[in-house]
């Protein structure tokens, strides 16, 4: 073979041992980056491809070139090859390359250590970059503020006209679609803010987006009972909506709230807690306890119309939470446990404040006071007493004489026994009789005044 003249590699025909094969990879580079256009995209913002191809470009112009760069092939003890050039910058040479030795070629393309980095074709980047990149903080600002006028004022609903009322109703329709609501709506014979909510309630569709909506309303009524009903399990958010309540400046002219026949948690009455105007609170068959009653006297300022009916957990624990609801003039509390002792207490209270309240006590306690002649002598007459407090002053024989009078009536009463035993169970007796008839004047009270507005002509 000859070698006055450079042998061409066909296998490999860019190979020179003259370079590493590193410096040929960026002068390829290079030229392709210069080739390429400079004009700056349409877009508001640069793909993420031309982000990351400008870092790093920028990257790479600050590194230093690895000092682990391969050993010039000059000093390789081979047979050198002369080009017919004399020099080879940046590739200006001859397109003819010499041959070397095996060993020659395998170190001139060992990997380096330093990384190479990709191109991307920004044009061809899958990448389409969003509006969010042209942001600025005063956009962000007014979100801010949007979010926290609409979490303090709720959204704007609009006034009762019927334009108003006719996108107030599609915008429902549009959250609720498949149900036909924007036509059912349409056919209710009076339509404002309170037949829609009262529709909506009565076909259990006051979730939790809708009550939002309506929190800023006039409405003075909800009924709740269908929208919170569980469903079998289908209905798992429902209990949200209970906390739209507790949101500022929520439901300001509500009146009127029934959650009737519907299991509602002790907790969920935090939520009411800052209702402002309610004055019906109908809670009858919910399955709460003395905490619910306690979370209610928050709302002793403007409750009129208490309903805690059918009840059990409910018991005379309960009595001074109601106590302190001074406003009352109606109360249930049928199917509950209150006994005889928490009726007297309250009854004592009602009667010490001079208030008129229409109490529905439980029908044992009812029982018991429709026949109190059955429990101690209910007139006694002299010489016999009705003041507890005198009973220290009496001899022995008046106390058997008071205690004999009673035990007629109620053969439970036992008559014998010291001084010592019997003034105290005399005077229970008289303590007991003194504020059962407290709590028969109260009923008597309501009698009267239920027969006086029957009487009442109509105005």
């Amino acid at each position: 073979m000859s070698y006055s003249l450079p042998v061409i590699d066909e296998k490999n025909p860019l190979y020179c041992p003259a370079i590493t094969a590193s410096t040929y990879i960026r002068s390829l580079r290079q030229r392709r980056h210069k080739s390429r256009t400079k004009t700056k995209p349409q877009n508001d913002s640069e793909s993420f491809a031309r982000i990351l191809d400008k870092v790093l470009e920028e990257d790479e112009g600050e590194q230093e070139p690895s000092s682990q760069t391969l050993r010039d092939v000059s000093n390789v003890a081979i047979q050198s090859l002369k080009r017919k050039g004399a020099s080879f910058t940046n590739l200006q040479g001859p397109p003819k390359y010499a041959r070397s030795d095996t060993s020659v070629g395998e170190n001139s393309f060992d990997i380096s250590v330093r990384r190479e980095r990709l191109k991307f074709e920004g044009k061809e980047s899958p990448y389409v970059a969003s509006k969010e990149a042209t942001r600025t903080p005063a956009n962000d600002l007014m979100d801010k503020l949007r979010i926290l006028e609409d979490e303090l004022f709720g959204p704007r609903i609009g006034a009762e006209t019927p334009r108003a009322l006719k996108s107030f109703i599609q915008h429902l329709d549009n959250m609720m679609p498949g149900i036909r609501l924007r036509e059912r709506l349409s056919n209710l014979p009076e339509l404002d803010h309170q037949t829609i909510a009262d529709f909506l309630g009565e076909n259990g569709l006051l979730n939790m987006r809708v009550m939002k909506i309506l929190r800023t309303s006039e409405i003075w009524k909800l009924t709740l009972r269908e929208s919170l009903e569980d469903e079998d399990g289908l209905n798992l958010g429902g209990k949200d909506l209970m906390t739209v309540f507790s949101k500022p400046n929520s439901f300001l002219f509500l009146a009127e709230l029934s959650f009737n026949g519907v299991r509602v948690e002790d907790f969920d009455l935090f939520h009411i807690q800052h209702l402002p105007r309610l004055i019906t609170l109908s809670l009858n068959n919910t399955g709460i306890g003395n905490e619910a009653v306690y979370l209610l006297v928050s709302l002793r300022r403007s409750l009129l119309q208490l309903s805690i009916a059918v009840n059990p957990h409910i018991d005379d624990d309960a009595i001074p939470a109601i106590i302190m609801l001074s406003k009352l003039s109606f109360l249930t509390i049928l199917d509950t446990n209150i006994d005889m002792p928490g009726i007297r207490r309250l009854a004592e209270t009602i009667s010490e404040e001079s208030r008129i309240i229409d109490i529905e006590m439980p029908s044992p306690c009812e029982t018991y006071i429709n026949d109190l002649e059955s429990q101690y002598l209910v007139d006694p007459a002299p010489p016999l007493i009705s003041n507890p407090s005198v009973v220290a002053d009496l001899s022995v024989a008046a106390l058997k004489r008071n205690l004999y009078a009673h035990a007629a009536c109620n053969g439970e009463i036992v008559v014998s026994g010291s001084k010592l035993e019997m003034a105290p169970r005399l005077r229970e007796i008289l303590e007991t009789r003194k504020m059962d008839l407290l709590v028969r004047e109260m009923i008597q009270a309501q009698d009267e005044e239920v027969e006086d507005r029957a009487c009442s002509p109509e105005l």
